[in-house]
């Protein structure tokens, strides 16, 4: 018997923590592969893949897999023994008792706190695929941030080797005497200007490298090409207004916050039953050392006088309170956030219509200017200042085109969209299979 029963038991095994960093060497593609070049999709699919904080997310999710397994066992029954051996002399005999007893008080709270189990089954599985979500969004905004990062620097290297061969050629004039030091100096603190936005620009490639990296669970020091993030399109009023009437249904934090919200009710409910005294029933077998033997059921009352009981009915009740306000904030949060960047999205877009047409001209005017100054009909002011308005639209076109980028995928988190649609874990019908995620 021993054996079978040590054969169920679960066995311990160590398992060190890891003594250095886990990085992936190289991003891989489904078949494990190797890949100079990714997309944004390939970047969000290896995040949710390869991501520490989202593995842990997963494992977390399995916890309450075995939670709720836990909340339908029944409690072990209890067995005690016990031996009587008389120590004065006489016609006696050894006396024995064996018992054994079985709580029945589980069976008033089983059915609420196996609801409250599989509720907070199904929030944790929505939290997850929550947080696969805000994981997706934030490899897709620091995938955009690397892009326009590396097209900034581009376009200010660009300019540098531009105005470094300029600069050349104007110091040899200034010694020829064919230029004033006033057009020497302008040129000379305009490339001064780019070269400081260059070493910005690469701060800041830096920072969106890293930080795409660790997304992917990626050594920071890992290079690869990037393939142009598509654009998608605003929605129109019509459909955020629809989206904002489904978020309830859609959004999967909402949605695990009504998990959550069932989870305390049924600890509610199960706190109120409690209050009813809990019964126990005791079956044993005795015999005394005059050789009498006895059979004996008794029932054993667990008496609720003291208020215990009661005040773990409010606090439940309490909590169940707590968590309603939480939920009908969050949802006028995430109705106000959606609208909010539905209309400054509007507003950025509008402003790039507007740069659309204005490069054009700009472009066409610096070309003119620098006809005049190298004619020397243009002082070296007014030539750095068209040079560096130029140079301040071309970089502003970037940024919102960055901003717009990135604003629609947050809308469609805000909305209640999947993402790019990547695969995203979500709670099934049915969460007391114990199926894991």
């Amino acid at each position: 018997m021993t054996p079978l029963l040590l054969a169920a038991c679960v066995r311990y095994n160590k398992r060190p923590l890891p003594a250095s960093t886990q990085w992936i060497a190289h991003p891989r593609n489904a078949a494990g592969r190797p890949l100079q070049r990714i997309s944004l999709g390939t970047a969000v699919k290896r995040a949710l893949r390869d991501n520490r904080g989202y593995a842990a997310a997963l494992v977390k999710a399995r916890i309450s897999v075995l939670q709720l397994r836990r909340a339908g066992l029944l409690p072990d029954p209890q067995f005690s023994a016990s031996l009587e051996k008389p120590t004065t002399p006489g016609p006696y005999v050894n006396g024995f008792s064996a018992a054994l007893s079985q709580d029945l008080s589980w069976l008033l709270t089983r059915g609420a706190r196996k609801d409250a189990a599989r509720a907070r089954l199904t929030q944790t599985r929505l939290q997850v695929a929550w947080q696969g979500w805000t994981l997706l969004q934030k490899t897709a905004s620091d995938y955009v941030d690397l892009w326009f990062a590396r097209r900034q620097c581009d376009l200010l290297q660009q300019q540098q080797d531009r105005l470094e061969t300029q600069q050349a050629a104007l110091d040899r004039a200034l010694k020829r005497s064919d230029i004033t030091m006033q057009q020497d100096a302008a040129a000379l603190t305009t490339l001064s200007q780019v070269q400081a936005q260059l070493t910005q620009s690469r701060q800041a490639r830096i920072t969106a490298q890293a930080a795409l990296n660790s997304d992917m669970n990626l050594a920071p020091q890992v290079r690869y090409s990037l393939l142009r993030p598509k654009m998608t399109p605003l929605p129109d009023q019509q459909a955020v207004q629809s989206a904002l009437q489904s978020l309830p249904h859609t959004r999967p934090d909402l949605l695990a916050l009504t998990a959550g919200y069932r989870a305390a009710n049924a600890d509610f409910r199960a706190a109120v039953l409690a209050q009813f005294p809990g019964i126990s029933v005791d079956v044993s077998r005795n015999s005394d050392t005059s050789a009498v033997f006895s059979n004996i059921i008794g029932i054993s009352l667990n008496l609720p006088i003291f208020g215990r009981s009661r005040n773990t009915a409010r606090l439940a009740r309490a909590t169940r309170d707590e968590l309603h306000a939480v939920y009908a904030q969050r949802l006028n949060d995430a109705s106000s956030q959606a609208q909010t960047l539905y209309a400054r999205l509007h507003q950025t877009q509008s402003r790039q219509t507007t740069l659309r047409q204005q490069l054009p001209r700009l472009k066409q005017l610096s070309r003119n200017a620098n006809k005049a100054f190298a004619a020397g009909n243009l002082n070296g002011a007014e030539w750095s200042s068209i040079h560096q308005n130029l140079l301040a639209r071309e970089l502003e076109a970037m940024q919102i085109n960055a901003t717009l980028a990135k604003g629609r995928v947050a809308l469609n988190a805000l909305l209640g969209h999947v993402p790019l649609h990547a695969p995203i874990p979500h709670a099934p019908t049915h969460p007391e299979s114990g199926s894991t995620p």
